[in-house]
């Protein structure tokens, strides 16, 4: 038995429907979003500084955002701000004192930020070392570091392929 169409079904005409964007854009927005907040890079955390060239190593241990002291041919700049250039180090002193000042304020600004915020003071510090400079300087930079309570030293190189 068959039923009787309803008037409304009888005079109901077709329309093209359309695609919702609203609906795909939100949900493109959403899994855009998942991807990049999952996304990991391996990329060049640090930036040398333009008159550096650094040392190659072997290591395969990958650096971290930290305090930069960077020593080119001319300058010992922190986290590229020039602090003082290398004619002015004085050779009879393993303390590199303009060093030690700056190193000095941004640890007293860490342990501010350590009380005040929660961020830990990590004490550590990344050596940029130009591969030319002399040792003596080198170890100057070390013992100026270790002196302004930044004693965990890291040196930065280019690992070789």
């Amino acid at each position: 038995m068959a039923f009787i169409p309803s008037r409304a079904k009888k005079h109901k005409t077709f329309q093209k429907e359309e695609l919702n964007l609203t609906s795909m854009m939100d949900a493109m927005t959403i899994i855009l979003l998942f991807l990049l907040k999952t996304f990991s890079t391996q990329g060049q955390i640090i930036s040398p500084a333009k008159d550096l060239k650094l040392p190659y190593s072997l290591s395969t241990a990958h650096p971290t955002k930290e305090l930069t002291v960077a020593v080119t041919q001319q300058n010992i700049l922190v986290s590229d701000m020039r602090i003082m250039p290398l004619a002015q180090v004085d050779p009879s002193s393993n303390l590199i004192q303009p060093l030690y000042a700056e190193l000095q304020r941004r640890a007293q600004e860490a342990k501010q930020n350590e009380t005040v915020y929660g961020i830990p003071f990590t004490h550590e510090v990344i050596i940029e070392a130009d591969e030319n400079i002399p040792f003596d300087l080198l170890v100057k930079v070390l013992y100026t570091c270790g002196q302004s309570e930044y004693n965990k030293l890291r040196l930065l190189a280019i690992r070789e392929r």
